[in-house]
């Protein structure tokens, strides 16, 4: 019992860690800044994801959170842009984690639900704003479809 509360206090240390350097900015002002709140998102969500699948509820809703404290920049960044679309999909996402943090707090939480609505939350928010908002590929890089980009000069 005590290996198992060491490995998990271990673990639990490492993705705190984890979590703590892949913090983004609280505030977009550069395209650098926006690149790190995506990274940190696409970070949180793959933790997110794997929390799930190991039925680590504790852990899954940290990642939540640092979803939830991106998506609040996001919203902030948008709103300053006065991108209405990029605006709904940030709400519906912010919505959404509102039923994942509901589900979670659960005193028993159900799994399969908790992974359903994660990846409700991955392809309404995350595939819809890229759908939405850029172009590219793998091969020649991703950026903001040219009538969107909120970074360029006028």
């Amino acid at each position: 019992m005590r290996r198992f509360n060491l490995c998990t206090s271990v673990a639990m240390v490492a993705l705190i860690g984890a979590v703590g350097f892949a913090q983004a900015p609280t505030k977009v002002a550069t395209l650098a800044d926006h690149v790190a709140v995506m990274k940190s998102n696409g970070q949180a969500n793959s933790a997110l994801n794997k929390s799930l699948g190991s039925g680590s509820f504790a852990d899954a809703k940290t990642a939540a959170s640092t979803l939830r404290t991106n998506f609040t920049t996001l919203r902030a960044f948008w709103t300053e842009k006065k991108n209405a679309d990029a605006l709904k999909i940030v709400g519906d996402g912010v919505t959404r984690l509102d039923g994942l943090d509901k589900l979670l707090a659960a005193a028993a939480p159900d799994q399969a639900a908790a992974q359903a609505a994660a990846k409700e939350f991955a392809g309404a928010t995350c595939a819809a704003c890229h759908k939405t908002m850029r172009e590219g590929d793998n091969q020649s890089g991703y950026r903001f479809r040219p009538d969107v980009d909120p970074f360029k000069r006028p």
